[in-house]
């Protein structure tokens, strides 16, 4: 706990958060923070004027926690950066904000639960795969058989791709469906059934304000072919043509006011298969991995004070200046074995490139398409010609000099990577 230095404005209740930019942005503001969460992390501590352990899943307790805390002061807002933490920021903003802001509980459901997703589009006219909600693994066999295979198997809930999986017939869907059930229930039940849409995929970044949306960025996204779909990277410009760009565009704009997002941000996944756009996932938070960054760089709007000032009731900045090339790459392997590698020192700058490696040197890594897998860093670069990105890619790849060695007979450590599968 620190010193309250920014308590003029009053309090924001913050729910979860790793981050020490989802803090300093508040306080930089002029508010007070108060961090909820399960356990509070002691490495967040300095970062926030007081904090709250407790049992997010208990929305009374929660609620009744955070008046404690405040006593006769109503919180200026409730802010949350976590995807599942969505809905309960939204309850607690009626509850306790006497003029709440920003995303409300039926927009956060809408986007929080992908069966409804799904059906709030659908129900509008707006394009989304064909799909079903599956209680069983008969049930599943029978959606899969009426929409077709391939066919996608994935929760309710969550990110990152966890428990998605597609599949070329019964045996694959029939397996891939159990393993999904007898893993550790989410808050919804159930497994979504939908057709897989073959075709390039896109990262879209939003900002809506008073109902009217900013596409921020587009991005390509590569992934590894199915069954399983880990990231391997993104770039800007997408590649898409100008119509093609107002299209999408357009198709924002409807699928944020079909789900009820009037003053939020978001970041969305769609494909284009071979009758068009398709919506995949809308996800109203900012997007994970290094994104945030490079949607800054080509935009020059920072998504997470951008979320902040419109929970806060607060004018957006000017837009920074912006960069026309960007790329973000994976760091993923082909195969198991010790990873080696030579630190890089962080350069400054608003167009630094960003190198991440998330195990230490001499850790054990696996490959992409491995369960237990994935991705283990990123690198993102800038530039004002696609040659120069080739250039700083090349450049830091050299620097970093990444060696998977000992492959054969070693079993890597069993240490579950999957928080690094997805930045989405």
């Amino acid at each position: 706990m620190t010193d309250p230095t920014n308590s003029g404005a009053g309090s924001v209740v913050v729910l979860g958060g790793r981050s020490e930019r989802e803090f300093a942005v508040v306080r930089d503001l002029g508010y007070r923070v108060v961090l909820v969460d399960e356990q509070v992390p002691w490495h967040c501590m300095p970062w926030v004027d007081t904090h709250l352990d407790v049992v997010l899943d208990d929305w009374d307790a929660v609620a009744d926690a955070i008046r404690a805390e405040l006593g006769d002061e109503s919180p200026v807002a409730v802010l949350t950066h976590t995807e599942p933490r969505l809905p309960l920021m939204a309850r607690l903003g009626r509850l306790l904000v006497d003029a709440p802001r920003g995303l409300d509980e039926t927009a956060a459901t809408n986007c929080r639960d992908k069966w409804r997703t799904r059906t709030v589009l659908s129900e509008a006219g707006l394009p989304v795969p064909r799909f079903a909600l599956a209680g069983t693994v008969e049930e599943a066999i029978a959606a899969a058989e009426d929409i077709g295979y391939p066919a996608v198997v994935k929760p309710r809930d969550g990110a990152g791709a966890f428990g998605v999986r597609c599949c070329q017939d019964e045996r694959e869907l029939r397996a891939a469906v159990g393993a999904l059930f007898a893993a550790p229930a989410g808050s919804l039940t159930g497994a979504l059934i939908e057709e897989y849409v073959d075709g390039p995929e896109y990262a879209v970044q939003t900002l809506t304000q008073d109902s009217k949306t900013s596409v921020l960025s587009v991005f390509r996204q590569r992934m590894t072919p199915p069954p399983v779909f880990v990231e391997l990277g993104y770039e800007h410009p997408s590649g898409l043509s100008a119509d093609e760009r107002d299209e999408l565009d357009g198709l924002m704009r409807d699928v944020l006011a079909a789900l009820g997002v009037h003053d939020w941000i978001s970041h969305t996944q769609i494909r284009r298969g071979p009758d068009g756009f398709r919506v995949i996932e809308v996800n109203a938070r900012r997007p994970g991995g290094r994104l945030v960054e490079m949607t800054t760089a080509v935009s020059g709007v920072d998504m997470t004070e951008a979320v902040t000032r419109q929970a806060l009731g607060l004018p957006q900045p000017e837009a920074k200046t912006t960069v026309p090339y960007a790329r973000y790459v994976s760091i993923v392997f082909d195969t198991a074995g010790t990873l080696l590698y030579d630190e890089v020192d962080a350069e400054t700058g608003p167009f630094a490139p960003i190198v991440e490696v998330e195990v230490e040197p001499g850790e054990t890594v696996r490959p992409k398409e491995h369960p237990n897998g994935g991705v283990y860093g990123r690198i993102v670069v800038y530039g004002e010609t696609p040659e120069e990105l080739d250039r700083a890619e090349q450049e830091v790849r050299k620097a970093l000099s990444l060696q998977v060695v000992f492959g054969d007979g070693l079993g890597p450590a069993e240490t579950d990577s999957r928080e690094f599968k997805s930045c989405c």
